[in-house]
């Protein structure tokens, strides 16, 4: 009997362990076939990705070329016009140094390391400097220097911040590192416009903050402008206005922006470079009434700040060419932009968080060997782009 039941179990064994030698060979091969299907789904959801993303870069860099060729559309062809000199001016926004930044940024000259080299080939490049100056900024003010700019208009809503001292200390720093200023108020119009000659050719630059209820910049007003320009006109080639107007946070100029604009080219302005919105808005040619083109950039939005809207770290880098003639009159030859975005890598990075990028270049580059950012700032980059389309060329 006993070895009878010892036979039973054995068998009973055998049947148990084939039984599950079977479920192990389905379970694998269903395990096997769920794994192979994964795969083969992930490669076709990367070759779809990477499809979307080549669409999507020809995409941008389609409509980055119409971004650059859409004012200069608006500009009468002067190729065949013989000049004497070109000289090539690049314009910024807003230059702030908030908390954030002073924090996480104090490697200041990072924050400039992608987009200086657009300023090698430039004549001069003009800002609007809107940090007072204290010894914990003095180094950032260096980085500024170092990244390219030469020339900032003090006018502008926070000049007064620390009152007049704080305006006077820092005008006297950026003079000291060779960055020249205009748009502290003064008696005369030869003390507040500013005379520069590049390449033999002077340049006359003003600079003018909307009214807000404090002395020691200049603020616009119809009267004090119109002196400045005719003094410019007399004593310079070409006439640029350093402009802080407009509404905060928005892509939309106002009446306001529009009608002062206007004022200034009948009085002479040839060329408006706006700041004070942290936006960018559009440009436009207007011609005065010698049928002169004169060229207005509402605002250029911030060249750098710390701000967390996505809108406000979106920015224009803008080159302008003036052709001076035989006679040493001056003209616009030729405008374009770099888009660039001032991007926030998180408070883990303290030293660098911040860094302004070349959205054509990161663009093209990302998914590549050569790629510095992650999908996050792409799909940002890629959005900027869609809405400087919007906001630059016109439908």
């Amino acid at each position: 009997m006993p070895n009878r039941r010892a036979r039973t179990r054995r068998k009973n064994n055998v049947i148990i362990d084939t039984i599950s030698n079977k479920n192990f060979i389905i379970i694998s091969s269903i395990m096997i076939v769920i794994i192979i299907g994964c795969i083969a789904t992930m490669k076709y959801l990367n070759v779809k990705e990477a499809k979307r993303i080549a669409e999507e870069k020809e995409r941008i860099n389609s409509q980055i070329e119409e971004i650059y060729s859409s004012t200069i559309a608006e500009i009468d062809s002067l190729k065949d016009y013989k000049t004497n000199s070109i000289i090539r001016l690049s314009a910024v926004g807003d230059i702030l140094c908030g908390n954030n930044l002073k924090q996480y940024g104090r490697d200041y000259n990072n924050i400039f390391t992608d987009i200086s080299h657009h300023f090698r080939d430039s004549d001069f490049v003009i800002g609007t400097y809107e940090t007072v100056i204290t010894d914990d900024t003095k180094d950032f003010a260096d980085a500024v220097k170092n990244s390219g700019i030469d020339f900032v208009s003090l006018a502008h809503n926070h000049a007064l911040d620390m009152g007049m001292d704080g305006l006077n200390r820092t005008q006297e720093y950026l003079e000291k590192i060779s960055i020249k200023t205009v748009g502290k108020a003064e008696e005369t119009p030869a003390q507040r416009v500013k005379i520069i000659e590049v390449k033999g050719t002077k340049i006359a630059i003003l600079g003018y903050t909307y009214d807000n209820h404090k002395t020691g910049v200049n603020i616009y007003k119809e009267d004090l402008v119109k002196q400045d320009l005719e003094y410019a006109e007399t004593n310079s080639a070409i006439s640029i206005v350093m402009m802080h107007w407009g509404n905060v946070n928005t892509n939309e100029v106002s009446s306001e922006q529009q009608n002062q604009a206007k004022f200034m080219i009948a009085n002479g302005a040839d060329i408006i470079i706006g700041a004070h919105p942290s936006a960018v808005q559009k440009m436009e040619i207007i011609q005065n009434s010698n049928f002169k083109d004169c060229f207005v950039a509402y605002s250029l939005g911030d060249y750098t700040s710390d701000f967390t809207i996505e809108n406000a770290n979106l920015e224009l880098i803008l080159n302008l060419q003036i052709f001076v003639d035989k006679e040493g009159k001056a003209q616009i030859y030729k405008v374009d932009y770099t888009p660039v975005y001032m991007n926030d890598m998180g408070i883990e990075n303290k030293e660098n968080r911040y860094k302004i990028l070349d959205m054509k270049k990161e663009i093209a580059n990302y998914g590549t060997e050569g790629s510095t950012i992650d999908k996050k700032t792409y799909e940002k980059l890629v959005r900027g782009v869609d809405r400087l389309n919007s906001i630059i060329v016109k439908k």
